[in-house]
């Protein structure tokens, strides 16, 4: 497998959508490093968590990786794509999470809802997987 690119957004360490190009890199050999805390760890857990539904080390569940720094609205999510015997994948995910709604209580109190996990594979000929989590887990 060869990663292409990696999407994040209030994912782990990143608040804001980030994007990381792996097609821009030559000769197919790149390291990850960075300042303690610079978000090297979470590159992995979201390709893990894309590709298996956990985080790299098995120590984090996929609902903890919402970010602490993201604005309530901002949809947590992560969306790798990649090559495997030359054929070009997607996968994106995202953990069971609480966002601001985009409607408000009667009283106009902000409205909170709960975003569930999803799963949506596309595979080379453009189609989207169609199962379950766990078939498209196996997938």
């Amino acid at each position: 497998m060869r990663p292409v690119r990696l999407e994040m957004s209030a994912f782990g360490s990143y608040a804001e959508k980030t994007v990381i190009d792996f097609s821009k890199i030559q000769n197919g050999l790149f390291l990850i490093t960075g300042d303690t805390g610079a978000g090297k760890t979470t590159i992995f857990d979201a390709t893990t968590f894309a590709l298996y539904g956990e985080t790299s080390g098995g120590k984090r569940d996929g609902n903890m990786m919402r970010s602490q720094y993201a604005k309530e609205d901002s949809e947590t999510y992560v969306e790798f794509e990649f090559l495997y015997r030359k054929k070009n994948y997607i996968i994106r995910r995202n953990p069971e999470y609480v966002r601001l709604g985009k409607r408000k209580y009667a009283d106009g109190t902000p409205r909170y809802v709960k975003e569930t996990s999803k799963v949506e594979l596309t595979l080379p000929d453009g189609n989207v997987f169609v199962g379950k989590k766990k078939e498209t887990d196996a997938k």
